[in-house]
């Protein structure tokens, strides 16, 4: 789960040191961008739970791929249901072969409730597996490296002083006090170069994350999402 050529290559890119938590943004945008069928080989298993209230209930719920009960694969069901589930007097109770789950207040619930030695856990969509070894890493890359240059573009030196402030130095200071034409045109060119600088840290920027979502879409449209799709794709030949 390394990213250390990750990091070397966003530095290569944009001239410095890669930014880790911008990494961490761009593993995870390529987990929220690219349908959970297709990132099963980046799936983990949670904690067991031994009971609903148990920490790792409230864990990585916005990528479950599937939940489980003593081996069992529970059932999703909605939230309105869940009392149902519990009830003993119900049609819709679950059984320990056909258990079921919900999510409440961002935590699994399953019903019947895990117990020890008959723990619940499931399985999520890891982000940290989109790492140097992973065929998605050019989207971490490209995703940091348009953080990288948005972040250049907003240096304080780059965005121009026009004010009028003896204490800076500002163009419309140079206006009202500098009689000297080449001192004042020396100024305006210093700032046409800095906010040159910018519009290009600007422009790379919105490459790079152009660059992002067009391998997102090129994994998606280049892996059959379901059987059908891979049938018709077979029907068109």
């Amino acid at each position: 789960m390394a990213t250390t050529r990750i990091a070397v290559e966003i530095a290569n890119i944009t001239g410095e040191s890669a930014d880790a938590d911008f990494i961490v943004s761009a593993q995870k945008f390529v987990v929220a961008n690219v349908p959970n069928n297709l990132m099963r080989w980046a799936s983990s298993q949670s904690g067991v739970m031994t009971s609903n209230g148990d920490a790792d209930a409230t864990l990585n719920v916005d990528t479950i791929t599937s939940v489980k009960r003593n081996g069992y694969a529970c059932k999703e069901i909605s939230l309105d249901d869940l009392a149902w589930a519990a009830d003993s007097g119900s049609l819709k109770k679950a059984t320990l072969t056909h258990p079921v789950y919900a999510i409440s207040d961002g935590k699994i619930q399953i019903q019947p409730e895990p117990a020890s030695g008959q723990e619940g856990y499931y399985y999520f969509i890891d982000y940290l597996k989109v790492d140097d070894d992973s065929d998605l890493r050019n989207i971490v890359i490209n995703y940091a490296c348009f953080k990288e240059f948005a972040k250049l573009m907003m240096v304080d030196a780059r965005q121009g002083d026009f004010s009028d402030s003896s204490t800076t130095m500002g163009t419309e200071h140079w206006i009202r006090t500098e009689e000297d034409s080449e001192m004042l045109m020396a100024r305006i060119q210093t700032i046409q170069a800095q906010l040159g600088e910018r519009t290009h840290f600007g422009q790379m920027s919105q490459q790079h994350y152009n660059l992002a979502l067009a391998e997102i879409k090129s994994y998606i449209e280049n892996n059959p999402k379901t059987l059908a799709t891979a049938m018709a794709m077979q029907g068109a030949k």
